[in-house]
């Protein structure tokens, strides 16, 4: 990569498209006693990637070095990790907004509500019993209702924690 900004490198792909599969490997010395470990015999996952893909396949080929190897983690490991390594895609970001315009609420007149999507919507009576605590429950009738006869112009959304549960990522909100 050529361009670097903020301390980030970054590139562009004119070709790439959604769907394409990626990953990194970076070149460069391998010299721990200075701090440097590039081994472009790993693949690496770009810590910008808005999708990764593919299980995780445990080995010692993930490792840059050589596990139990007489002299630790100072000698590389050129064998390729990339056979057990999750991939980057790229994912299309467009979005058609149709016929949609943003509200433009003079400042003065603004209302801004700050809510937590489950806590607003799972004991709503009028809520359906099936989207209660869910963004979905969030877009019903009684919810805007509730939030136009408040007065609210906006809302701004409280953070929504991830956890792993079954060894699948679930999203609660």
């Amino acid at each position: 990569m050529r361009w670097q900004t903020n301390q980030v490198w970054h590139c562009y792909l004119p070709e790439a498209r959604a769907g394409l599969l990626y990953g990194y490997r970076v070149h460069g010395p391998y010299d721990p006693k200075k701090g440097l470990r590039f081994n472009p015999h790993k693949l690496l996952l770009d810590p910008y990637a808005k999708q990764i893909v593919g299980p995780l396949r445990w080995s010692d080929a993930l490792f840059g070095y050589r596990i139990s190897g007489l002299r630790e983690d100072l000698t590389p490991d050129r064998r390729d990790s990339a056979p057990g390594m999750p991939k980057c895609r790229v994912i299309d970001t467009a979005f058609s907004w149709g016929d949609d315009r943003p509200p433009r609420t003079p400042w003065q007149d603004t209302i801004i509500y700050e809510l937590h999507v489950k806590g607003l919507t799972v004991r709503h009576p009028d809520v359906s019993a099936d989207v209660r605590g869910t963004y979905a429950g969030l877009a019903t009738d009684p919810i805007t209702e509730h939030l136009q006869r408040l007065g609210v112009t906006a809302v701004e959304l409280m953070p929504a924690h991830v956890f792993v549960d079954d060894r699948r990522w679930s999203r609660r909100g």
